[in-house]
């Protein structure tokens, strides 16, 4: 082990910082999440010209929401886009594009991938733009060029024509609706969004992503009829004992993961001792994302320190210079001990003003 201990090259913190992208960690929220999509998708494959489902996925930023799509979409999806590419491939330049292009990283290869679209609604998005962030995940070299109902015949043409199973809409409290907006110009526009996913969800699965506040867009409602029940992806309380089962076993998880990206050459055995995970738990607000933003960042502490083992000095500066700079939790428990948890409604909410 010494041997081990003394070859290991300290990362650098932008080095850990890649590392941490390419991290996938699996937790119970996120398989039953999978479990979802994959069964959303089936219906499609075994019944393509039935109207299909639609499903939410809600929780607050930094859940671990558009991780779990990455993960879905890298994990199965790349593979079977890649052999059924390996079945039609009949001429020398097929096979020899396919074999090139199947050396790329897991993330190009799902950004090219036909099966799954994940498309991410840009800030403040109204009909128009929201088929220009479709354009844009399709690939389309001029996402912003025609007429709204132009771009709209594009996007339906490439989703039918290259075939794909499954749509994930992204960050979709974006949406501006009658409840967010206040024009009257504007409720013509969110007709027309609602109208438009009505229809959508009669030819393709969609999941709807995005946080909390994404409960206020009307359209949702429109397409309850054809709704699966809402995917479970609340923070994890320490005071539930399920709760407090996944995010431990989370932290585990994360150390080894610390390891496996050879970050460091041993897991950080203090992510899972003592109080660390309730105090993780407190400065994370439940929410996975977090906990690998904050260890995330004590590494980066670390390494800026000289140093070669996580402490819990670390943790306690990346809590404030992270959870508590977007005043996400209130105290630092690293610095005073863990004094209270949160309820559960204080931890449903993205920072402390939030309504």
């Amino acid at each position: 082990m010494e041997a081990v201990l003394l070859s290991h090259r300290m990362m650098s913190p932008d080095e850990i910082y890649a590392e941490f992208s390419e991290m996938r960690i699996k937790h119970p929220q996120q398989e039953a999440a999978v479990a979802v999509f994959k069964k959303l998708r089936q219906r499609m494959i075994t019944a393509p010209y039935a109207g299909q489902t639609a499903v939410k996925m809600f929780a607050g930023s930094q859940s671990g929401k558009t991780t779990t799509v990455e993960w879905y979409i890298e994990k199965f999806l790349v593979d079977e886009w890649l052999a059924a590419k390996a079945l039609t491939a009949k001429t020398a330049d097929e096979k020899a594009w396919l074999a090139k292009t199947a050396k790329l990283p897991r993330r190009e290869l799902a950004k090219l991938q036909t099966i799954a679209l994940h498309v991410e609604l840009t800030g403040g998005t109204t009909m128009s733009s929201l088929m220009s962030d479709f354009l844009v995940a399709l690939g389309d070299p001029e996402p912003y060029s025609g007429t709204y109902r132009q771009r709209r015949y594009r996007v339906e043409k490439a989703l039918s024509e290259r075939g794909y199973q499954i749509i994930f809409i992204d960050e979709i409290q974006h949406l501006k609706t009658p409840a967010n907006t206040g024009p009257v110009s504007r409720t013509d526009d969110a007709t027309e969004v609602q109208n438009t996913f009505k229809g959508w969800v009669k030819r393709w699965p969609i999941v709807f992503v995005g946080t909390q506040h994404a409960e206020k867009v009307v359209f949702e409602h429109q397409i309850a009829t054809r709704s699966h029940k809402p995917i479970d992806f609340r923070p994890l309380h320490y005071g539930d004992a399920k709760g407090r089962k996944d995010f431990d076993d989370f932290c585990g998880r994360l150390s080894l993961k610390i390891v496996e990206h050879r970050i460091l050459p041993e897991r950080p055995r203090i992510l899972v001792e003592g109080d660390v995970p309730l105090c993780l738990n407190i400065a994370s607000k439940g929410r996975l994302g977090v906990v690998a933003i904050i260890v995330r960042n004590a590494l980066e502490n670390m390494v800026e320190g000289g140093h070669s083992q996580l402490t819990r000095e670390h943790l306690a500066t990346a809590v404030e210079d992270y959870s508590q700079e977007i005043k996400l939790c209130s105290y630092n428990p690293f610095r005073t001990g863990p004094i209270f948890i949160p309820s559960p409604e204080e931890y449903a909410k993205d920072v402390a003003n939030d309504n």
